[in-house]
């Protein structure tokens, strides 16, 4: 029987960024891990991006506007068959059993993260095709019942900013990834004023780091000096997680390891619940 979600009180988690939060930790299992009373919006139609005949960028290519599926919260199945974890699983598990859980409402996230993305070629920030797809998502949720509302903002992304723009100074990849995260988090404040949310951000994997040191430390500065910054913001350390390819030596360097991920989520809940305390 198809659920009516327009009769659910929602909480509402957005998970936002690139490759780590749209879910690249592999799972052993052959079946997908499902969260009990819990739900996502998710992207209905896949889409890629294109590529130029000379091989550079060419843009995003995806259906607009967006149209999304509502399913169980669940790992996401990879192009290879396997099921891949994020961190809003181990988040909402800790949500759930926590004080912030209300009895008769919902958990739903909305899962806006898309792999290999970042502020470099125009993909997030204000006013560029992930913002603007992501506020659709999220007022997609919103719209379902009234009473819905946004309870906390999970950003896991950088790596792609770490990576390109190869001839920035640490200077330069600091003042241009501060700029404009603070600026899309600014935004997002202001779109949503009405609900107070804290922002979640977190590190890179450390075999990613060892291999960008320099760049992965621009990055991070500047998502800590924006958590600072806006407020009601908190920065996990991630120096200890490793990735796929330290557990599953698969040569995936970039990506949490399925047991990284969990305690990613967990250490992202603990953030928001020092937050929720202040």
């Amino acid at each position: 029987m198809k659920t009516d979600f327009t009769n659910i009180e929602f909480d509402i988690v957005v998970l936002a960024g690139q490759s780590n939060a749209e879910g690249y930790a592999v799972s052993r299992e052959k079946t997908p891990k499902v969260i009990s009373d819990a739900y996502e919006i998710i992207d209905k139609n896949k889409f890629g991006m294109k590529i130029k005949e000379d091989g550079s960028y060419g843009g995003l290519d995806f259906v607009y506007p967006v149209e999304v599926i509502i399913r169980e919260l669940q790992e996401r199945r990879s192009k290879d068959g396997t099921y891949c974890s994020d961190l809003s699983l181990s988040f909402v598990e800790q949500y759930k059993k926590s004080k912030f859980y209300t009895s008769g409402r919902k958990i739903l996230v909305i899962k806006t993260g898309y792999g290999g993305s970042g502020f470099a070629f125009n993909q997030h920030g204000v006013g560029n095709p992930l913002y603007i797809r992501m506020l659709d998502m999220i007022n997609i949720g919103l719209s379902l019942n009234k009473n819905n509302r946004i309870v906390a903002f999970l950003w896991h992304q950088g790596e792609h900013d770490a990576f390109e723009n190869a001839w920035f100074s640490y200077d330069e990849r600091y003042e241009y990834y501060y700029s404009n995260l603070l600026k899309q988090f600014l935004a997002i404040k202001e779109e949503y004023k009405q609900f107070d949310f804290p922002f979640i951000t977190g590190g890179m994997c450390r075999d990613w780091k060892k291999h960008y040191l320099v760049q992965t430390e621009a990055v991070e500065k500047a998502t800590i000096d924006v958590c600072n910054r806006i407020g009601n913001a908190a920065f996990v350390q991630t120096t200890d997680l490793p990735s796929n390819e330290e557990e599953l030596h698969n040569g995936d360097l970039d990506h949490f390891s399925k047991n990284s991920i969990i305690i990613l989520g967990e250490r992202y809940f603990d953030a928001f619940t020092s937050l929720k305390r202040m």
